[in-house]
């Protein structure tokens, strides 16, 4: 059973890590339907490959003007972005046997999600542009509690390596990989 987290804790676990301990990684749905919670967080997120914004914006157009699917639009936007590849950028570290994902303050469900490339974090920063820090509401509104994130000067490396990595072709499951190389030892996913 995974171990519960308050984000004080989390704060002090991330806080006593070294740069070196994060990676920047993108991670991929593995297509399966999502909840109504995930389909409501990853709604406004882009789906990558040829399926952009407005190609989503114009199908949920022909389903309202459609007098025999407006009634479910919700229903079928929720079957294509489950079925879509929807990539997001991560920095990722460990929690005990967890995946934790800083940038998005959440665990990463490896039922649905995998990590398709990741980098250390240190090719990219160093301890003289880069610091986990924590933040309070005050200074990000989206908070709802004092939060340990990554604190850049700048975020261009961050948008580089999403220009470079969001719409790859390659999706191989790299999260096994991953974990081996964080952890230093091989780790057996439990099914749900």
């Amino acid at each position: 059973m995974k171990k519960k987290y308050s984000q004080d804790e989390i704060n002090n676990i991330l806080m006593s890590k070294k740069l070196d301990d994060f990676y920047l990684a993108i991670v991929e749905n593995k297509g399966e339907l999502l909840t109504d919670e995930e389909y409501k967080e990853i709604k406004e997120k882009e789906i990558s490959y040829d399926n952009s914004k407005e190609m989503v914006g114009d199908l949920i157009n022909t389903i309202n003007s459609d007098k025999d699917l407006k009634d479910y639009t919700e229903e079928l936007m929720k079957v294509l972005f489950s079925v879509s590849q929807i990539r997001n950028s991560a920095i990722l570290t460990i929690i005990d046997d967890q995946i934790y994902d800083i940038a998005n303050i959440k665990f990463i469900d490896l039922n649905r999600n995998k990590i398709i490339h990741y980098d250390n974090l240190s090719n990219y920063y160093t301890n003289k542009n880069a610091r986990v820090k924590i933040f309070s509401k005050e200074e990000i509104p989206g908070l709802n509690e004092n939060t340990a994130l990554i604190d850049v000067d700048s975020e261009e490396n961050i948008h580089s390596y999403e220009n470079s990595y969001m719409k790859q072709n390659e999706n191989d499951d790299l999260t096994d990989k991953f974990l081996v190389e964080v952890k230093g030892k091989p780790y057996i996913l439990k099914k749900k």
